[in-house]
């Protein structure tokens, strides 16, 4: 066999026997490299901000709930004593935040109008740490832990209601015995998340004075956690099932005698994780472009290459070249005209996500019909280093199926055949 170094040499001579041919291949295959590599980041990115997104605004990474409360969302499934559940989370690595909520469903009304809505009982200042609730104000200001009988109510909701900064605001819910409760609160602030979950129906109180109204004492329904970053997310559920001896949610209360439920993100509300499912499928879509790419570019070079330079091989064969030699002759070839395209495709899709990921694209005009999933208006590209290894391995695997042919085709000619060839 040659030494490597010869390979390289010959193949590097061949590629540029016939310059624009090869030019042009080289340009074609790294538009096609930067284009899909700038696709790739943008989808890496959007998916990432769709996550970041639904779990800072309202979800956190993961919750713990009472066994049931997640399915049923009956007031009477609450955490009775918090500071257990608190317990469990001291000493946890990768925990950013961790606040406590009281939820439940009830009636928001006012002399002339009523409407549903969704209660969050919440620590003031605790929540700013965890969420982008409070960043969602539009109008007058967030909650303070001073505050008593303050609600933020999601803008939506306030159309509704038609109320405004200053307006008292009567809510009712079921407590835990089935008996109705009403408090009186005044609007303190109007908030817009462009999630219609929040925006209609969001009514925001303080945690101590929801406890009191609702008759829970020191009960709450949510314990939200909020990690570092994704990638522990996983280990930190599995930590806190292990030390609550907690379920995931999927069974219910009867069949779980541990009295707790840890969900993550993705449990909480599985569009979330079918999103991300699809973000993959797009990816394995874009890689089976790329190996179209570079099957077309290089075997339509290489089969004129190997049709112009038959005397060639059949030269190289009379004088004792092995078949296997000018096999891997022609795959070095291919091998080498790719890793050209791809290292400059790569060079410039990553100034195109270097420079937009810095700027942003901005999508305003669609971010009313972008805001339910979770998608800001303006997408930063971000590639992961998977997708980064993805497209590479893409094209050299193409750059491979795409030589195997005419290698083959090289090292099968007859020699005194081939040197009669024009």
């Amino acid at each position: 066999m040659f030494d490597l170094s010869i390979y390289l040499k010959l193949g590097w001579r061949n590629l540029w026997l016939h310059p624009l041919r090869t030019g042009l291949t080289v340009a074609a295959l790294a538009l096609g490299i930067a284009a899909l590599t700038f696709l790739s980041a943008m989808n890496d990115g959007w998916l990432q901000q769709i996550r970041t997104n639904f779990a800072l605004t309202m979800t956190g990474h993961l919750q713990i709930h009472a066994s049931g409360f997640q399915q049923t969302l009956k007031l009477a499934r609450h955490i009775k004593d918090p500071a257990q559940v608190m317990q469990a989370l001291d000493g946890l690595a990768g925990i950013h935040s961790v606040t406590s909520r009281l939820r439940v469903s009830g009636l928001a009304s006012v002399a002339g109008a009523n409407a549903g809505a969704l209660v969050y009982g919440v620590e003031a200042d605790k929540e700013r740490h965890l969420s982008r609730l409070a960043g969602f104000v539009t109008q007058g200001r967030w909650l303070l832990d001073s505050d008593d009988r303050a609600v933020v109510l999601g803008d939506g909701l306030a159309d509704r209601l038609q109320v405004a900064l200053g307006d008292k605001v009567v809510l009712m819910a079921a407590l835990d015995n089935g008996d109705i409760a009403s408090e009186v609160f005044r609007v303190r602030g109007l908030l817009h998340s462009g999630v219609l979950d929040i925006d209609d129906l969001a009514a925001v109180v303080p945690l101590g004075r929801a406890q009191q109204w609702l008759d829970m004492g020191q009960g709450v329904t949510d314990i939200v956690v909020r990690a570092d970053d994704f990638e522990q997310v996983t280990g930190l559920v599995d930590q806190l099932r292990q030390r609550l001896h907690a379920g995931d949610g999927s069974q219910s209360a009867a069949a779980d005698s541990s009295g707790y439920e840890v969900m993550s993100w993705s449990e909480i509300d599985p569009m979330a994780e079918q999103w991300s499912a699809f973000a993959d499928a797009y990816t394995w879509i874009v890689l089976a472009v790329v190996i179209l790419v570079v099957l077309a570019e290089v075997l339509n070079t290489m089969l004129m290459s190997m049709h112009e330079r038959s005397r060639e091989f059949g030269l190289m064969g009379a004088l004792g070249v092995r078949d296997s030699q000018m096999f891997f002759m022609v795959i070095w070839e291919t091998v080498i005209l790719v890793s050209v395209g791809s290292v400059l495709g790569f060079m410039t899709g990553g100034w195109a996500v270097w420079h937009f990921g810095k700027v942003g694209i901005d999508l305003s005009q669609f971010a009313v019909a972008f805001s339910f999933m979770y998608m800001s208006p303006v997408i930063h590209p971000l590639l992961a280093f998977d997708s980064l290894l993805g497209i590479l391995g893409a094209a050299i695997l193409g750059a491979v199926v795409a030589g195997l042919f005419p290698a083959w085709k090289a090292a099968r000619l007859d020699p005194a055949a081939a040197m009669r060839e024009v």
